[in-house]
């Protein structure tokens, strides 16, 4: 049975949590450490963008600055994401410590798909991954359907976590080097009219009405993170055949990702004064 590291919800900024995913994937790397399943909380709420998604004409820096909330850069692709009342974790694994990962993004994202599907359905959720592979002909990726919005979720990719047609979990996945960082985030509750706040073309109303759905609200009640997190690793357990050894950040891992934190910085509150 494979053994994977698991690091329990922490606190802290959103430009620390990203430094601390590429820390891990660079340890993995190197052969210094196994597979890792993370948890973190934002501290403050944060906006991430997409690797090579621009912060101008897409995120509203000043009003997330007035609102307190960092706005940071992931180095995984895709849209941005308001990071605010959710669960989010990362999981970081070299390809060989991966049955079934196949040779792209799409393989190793199925296979961790069916552990997050698994720990889903124990909360209730009748959450199930959509391939939509079949039904493109062609033509553009499903993602560009909603390409003049720039948020996660108002978009639906090849392949989506989805509840009864909407989407529930954003993922993005960078794979590279024979190591695999997948970063997910999962909505307890949304804030949608903040999205015309922070975001360019939110579209909110629509996202909120066809395009996505939060946890609380397919699981038709609210449901702690901690019971969240006890049900996404049973997933793991179960559809993965893990074991989970409950452990922290190496102090190599600590120090490189402090040291890797201004790569993905884009706006912090602390750094502004708006008076």
């Amino acid at each position: 049975m494979a053994i994977w590291r698991f690091i329990p919800p922490a606190d802290g900024p959103g430009t620390f949590h990203m430094a601390a995913d590429v820390a891990i994937l660079e340890a993995i790397r190197a052969g210094q450490s196994g597979p890792v399943l993370r948890f973190y909380r934002w501290t403050p709420p944060c906006v991430t963008l997409g690797k090579f998604q621009p912060a101008e004409g897409n995120v509203r820096l000043e009003d997330c600055a007035r609102l307190g909330i960092d706005v940071a850069r992931r180095p995984t692709g895709g849209r941005a994401i308001l990071h605010h009342r959710e669960v989010t974790f990362s999981m970081i694994i070299a390809e060989g410590d991966l049955p079934r990962a196949g040779a792209n993004i799409m393989d190793s994202y199925r296979v961790l798909g069916a552990a997050l599907v698994d720990g889903l359905r124990r909360l209730g959720v009748p959450a199930e991954l959509v391939d939509r592979k079949a039904n493109v002909s062609g033509g553009d990726a499903p993602s560009m359907k909603a390409a003049g919005n720039p948020a996660c979720f108002a978009a639906k990719a090849r392949c989506d976590l989805m509840v009864e047609g909407r989407k529930i979990v954003g993922s993005a996945q960078q794979r590279k080097n024979g190591v695999i960082l997948q970063q997910n985030s999962l909505p307890l509750s949304v804030d949608y009219p903040m999205w015309e706040r922070v975001f360019y073309r939110s579209d909110w109303e629509a996202v909120m009405r066809d395009g996505m759905v939060d946890l609380w609200t397919a699981a038709g009640r609210e449901v702690a993170e901690d019971e969240v997190v006890t049900a996404l690793c049973a997933g793991f357990r179960s559809a993965l055949g893990v074991e989970l050894t409950e452990g922290a950040f190496t102090a190599e891992e600590e120090r490189r990702a402090w040291e890797l934190v201004g790569e993905y910085a884009v706006q912090s509150v602390a750094h502004l004064d708006l008076r």
